[in-house]
This record gives structure tokens, C-alpha cells and sequence, in this order.
């Protein structure tokens, strides 16, 4: 029988992701989400992990070495990053190897590398016409948005749609498909820990 999994969240916007998660976790028999890092100043998820008993920390300037102490305090066994735009270093992808997950909201390797990310990535999708999109889910490399693809979930889109709602589009796929590639990745760990 595996032992339960320790989440940390990683976060550099509003947390909307990381709040479904942590929900989509609340009383899992195997993973717990312990707690949320963000890169900026967030009242409403300090709020939100007060609530549900999760700690929070705000790293800014992000400080990678005071992030390492926050993950080995909190026995964290995998960092899911949910709308984070800080580079990873290779110290941190060595401490965690192939235990740190992403989202990106493309069909990779179409629309990554660096300066791709949120509506950037919608404008470019709109400005070429593609008739699809998706999110990606993958393992952290030292590359931007080149590590192995776990999971890719597409819908079709039209020239006719806005790049809001190319970007509505792709927040619903990444609400009802990331916290279950997670689990299903964490359950696929079983004895590695």
C-alpha cells in the first residue's frame, strides 16, 4: 500500500488552478496538497489555505533556496506547478526528479519555450487559426516546456472566437483534467517513495 503523497503548489497568479486542486484532494486517501508558494502577493489564497488548513507562503522576490527550505519543512514529495512563471533550476529538478508536474495551455510542442504562457499563447493560437488547441501536462526539465508530456487534452476552435474564449475554452479543460492526470501520476509512483 503506498503512503500518502505530499503536494505543493506553486502559483504566480490569481491560484484559480491550485484552488481546484487542493479541492479536487481535500480527504484523497493517498495525496494531500500540504500548501501553496506563490512568486507574488496573494491575500485571497492565504485566505484560502487558512481555511483549509494548508500552509501558505509568499516568496517574493522569488528566493529558490527559501522555496527548498519551505518544501523539506513541509516533506513535500512533488511540486505541482499551477500557474507558475518562475524558471525551475536544475538544483531544484535534481532534488525532485520527474516529481515535478506543469501545465501548459497548448498542445505542446506547439506554443512553448520562453515568453509562452496565458494569453500570449491564446493570441498566437488565434493569430494562426488553428482549428485546435489543448493543455499539456508534463514533467519539469531544465528546458522550457520540453519535458516528457504526461497528458494532452484538445478542443476544436474556430476563426470566428475571440481569444477570450479560446482562453475559456482551455480553463475548462484545465479545471476538469488537471487534478486527475495528477492523481493518476502520483498512483503510478507507488514504491518509489
Amino acid at each position: 500500500m503506498m503512503r500518502p503523497l505530499n503536494l505543493v503548489l506553486f502559483i504566480s497568479g490569481r491560484g484559480s488552478n491550485a484552488r481546484n486542486i487542493a479541492h479536487y484532494f481535500n480527504k484523497h486517501e493517498y495525496i494531500s496538497v500540504t500548501g501553496i508558494i506563490s512568486s507574488s502577493e496573494n491575500s485571497e489564497i492565504k485566505e484560502f489555505c487558512n481555511k483549509n488548513k494548508m500552509f501558505y507562503a509568499q516568496n517574493t522576490p522569488w528566493d529558490e533556496q527559501k522555496a527548498i527550505h519551505l518544501l523539506d519543512n513541509q516533506a513535500c514529495d512533488l511540486i505541482i506547478l499551477a500557474g507558475f512563471l518562475k524558471k525551475i533550476s536544475a538544483v531544484l529538478i535534481s532534488k525532485y526528479p520527474d516529481r515535478i508536474l506543469n501545465i501548459h495551455p497548448s498542445l505542446l510542442p506547439k506554443f512553448g519555450g520562453v515568453g509562452m504562457y496565458g494569453r500570449r499563447i491564446h493570441e498566437e493560437v488565434h493569430a494562426k487559426q488553428e482549428s485546435e488547441t489543448g493543455i499539456t501536462i508534463h514533467l519539469v526539465n531544465e528546458r522550457y516546456d520540453e519535458g516528457r508530456i504526461l497528458e494532452q487534452y484538445r478542443c476544436s476552435i474556430n476563426p470566428l472566437e475571440t481569444v477570450e474564449q479560446i482562453e475559456d475554452k482551455i480553463h475548462s479543460l484545465e479545471y476538469q483534467f488537471f487534478p486527475s492526470a495528477i492523481e493518476r501520476y502520483c498512483l503510478s509512483l507507488e514504491g518509489r517513495f
